[in-house]
């Protein structure tokens, strides 16, 4: 496959600025030959004036002929073959088997939204009829319009150009202008050619996506602040999180940022989970820690239990089964200097006793960090928040809390999360609720007797948390849920019927579920 190195504006390829970047293989520390262009600031300007333009023809589009679209993305995306998983493994080092599984999930969220879509109760209609005093009122939901996607880094496809960020905008019947993550040019080259090839398949306008490339934070800021850009979903750091949310509220017309930012994902272990199967959590954790070299927004950061003599074997178990492990490949430099940075930061508190790794492996062929285990006490990680920081790859810290009532201050002290874990016996569950709801208060999932890394694309999933794990607690960036984001409510009152949408009218012609005067219904009014 002949890749071009330039961006794809409405289906166009377009190359104009003079800054280029290469494709790096982690694990040689290699470049490729191909230069990939920076976008510019009038190319930015022509993909989202492309997006309007799409909007404005597509904005009532059926579900049905959105759903066609779906599927035909997901056909395109298999139809690259095996090229996109060596494309991947190249420049991300996660191993074909990681990536196949990966693909698989990424076309089976474009297929589950387009099911979802056919359902068609999705648009969560609502009737409330002419009563006494009180107008009709009707409302469902609608597309916002042009969304701006950034793709993260850990996951090339189900968190990038084709992921579920832009699955989920498109399936709201918003196009995508997709700022793609420098870490890997290629594989996100080749989604924009599987989407140009889809949007001719279904005739959609050329406009409903675009990929632009940029290895700086130009090219992003240029397209936060564009006004015809209706939201933002973004997943990496908090840092980076952050400056797209402030550059959004800058705006004369601020507009929402689902940014999911990363987390620490604390971990409680009680002493009767320890007494019961020590050996199967400290497995279980340690694979968690390193799974994808710890390059997961769910990876356990931070482990917390009452200090005991079981405690203390637990941890030294860990910490050898983590020194054994061998040391995985990251994702590129910058994730290898960024993570360097953090753990010599956390080290350098005082309270922090390094117990295996704690350093990069210089001489590596390949970008990498030790596996690393840190311990400090409650009282410490109360008194400094930046050990609440993230640590991206295969690190983790334990919390030795005094007892029960330190270890609830504790979790009481935690920032948000995505995720908030406990290890715990069924005989311990009354004792324990109180607990349980603490940590509940901290994060968007409750894992029991598990560990976090790894979600499920499905209605119930939560993937997202209090600040700093994300901006907007109330929404997920994984599931079908994740549509809600770019839709908003729009009520009709006393409207007459031919002039309503479908899911609206009174004889209800799409045969879907909506709450007719409080009651749940697929019948007509």
């Amino acid at each position: 496959m002949q890749l071009t190195g330039q961006n794809y504006i409405a289906g166009v390829t377009s190359a104009e600025g003079a800054e280029t970047f290469f494709s790096v293989n982690p694990r040689s520390k290699e470049r490729d030959d191909l230069p990939y262009h920076n976008a510019t600031a009038a190319e930015v300007d022509r993909a989202v004036e492309a997006a309007a333009a799409a909007f404005a023809e597509a904005r009532n589009y059926s579900s049905t002929r959105i759903a066609d679209f779906l599927d035909e993305i997901a056909d395109q995306i298999e139809a690259l073959g095996d090229d996109l998983l060596h494309s991947a493994d190249r420049e991300t080092g996660l191993g074909l088997p990681r990536l196949t599984g990966e693909r698989a999930r990424t076309t089976g969220q474009f297929r589950a939204f387009g099911a979802m879509l056919r359902e068609g109760s999705y648009l969560r209609p609502i009737i409330n009829s002419e009563a006494a005093g009180q107008p009709s009122i009707r409302q469902m939901q609608f597309p916002v319009g042009p969304v701006a996607i950034f793709a993260a880094s850990n996951f090339p496809f189900a968190f990038a150009v084709a992921g579920g960020d832009t699955a989920s905008a498109l399936a709201a019947g918003c196009p995508a202008v997709v700022k793609a993550h420098p870490g890997h040019p290629a594989t996100s080259e080749m989604f924009a050619l599987a989407f140009k090839a889809a949007i001719a398949a279904q005739g959609f306008p050329a406009g409903a996506f675009s990929m632009l490339q940029g290895s700086g934070i130009d090219v992003g800021q240029w397209l936060v602040a564009h006004d015809g850009i209706e939201a933002v979903g973004f997943t990496g750091s908090l840092r980076g999180g952050r400056a797209i949310y402030d550059a959004a509220a800058r705006r004369p017309r601020p507009i929402p940022v689902y940014a999911e930012m990363g987390s620490v994902n604390p971990v409680v272990i009680t002493q009767a989970a320890l007494a019961q199967r020590a050996d199967e959590i400290a497995d279980g954790l340690v694979a968690s820690v390193t799974m994808g070299t710890g390059q997961f927004c769910t990876n356990p950061g931070l482990i917390l239990l009452q200090d005991s003599p079981a405690a203390q074997h637990f941890i030294a178990a860990v910490s050898d089964k983590m020194s054994a492990a061998p040391a995985g490949v990251l994702l590129n430099e910058t994730i290898a200097r960024g993570l360097e940075g953090a753990v010599s930061q956390t080290i350098a508190n005082p309270e922090i006793n390094v117990l295996t790794g704690g350093e990069a492996i210089a001489d590596s062929d390949y970008f990498c960090f030790s596996n690393t285990v840190m311990q400090t006490s409650a009282s410490a990680i109360r008194a400094d928040d930046r050990l609440q920081v993230e640590h991206f790859g295969p690190v983790t810290l334990f919390v030795v809390c005094e007892d029960a009532d330190d270890l609830r201050a504790t979790v009481d002290a935690l920032e948000g999360n995505l995720t908030s874990t406990i290890h715990a016996e069924a005989d311990e569950l009354d004792d324990i609720s109180d607990l349980l709801h603490q940590l509940r208060e901290k994060a968007g999932r409750v894992i029991w007797n598990g560990f976090p890394t790894g979600v499920a694309v499905v209605h119930a999933m939560q993937h997202g948390g209090p600040y700093p794990a994300t901006t907007a607690p109330g929404t997920t960036s994984v599931g079908m849920n994740a549509i809600y984001r770019f839709m908003r409510p729009i009520a009709f009152q006393n409207v007459p019927d031919a002039l309503l949408p479908d899911a609206l009218k009174d004889g209800n012609p799409l045969g879907i579920m909506r709450l007719v005067d409080d009651v749940y219904t697929d019948g007509a009014q």
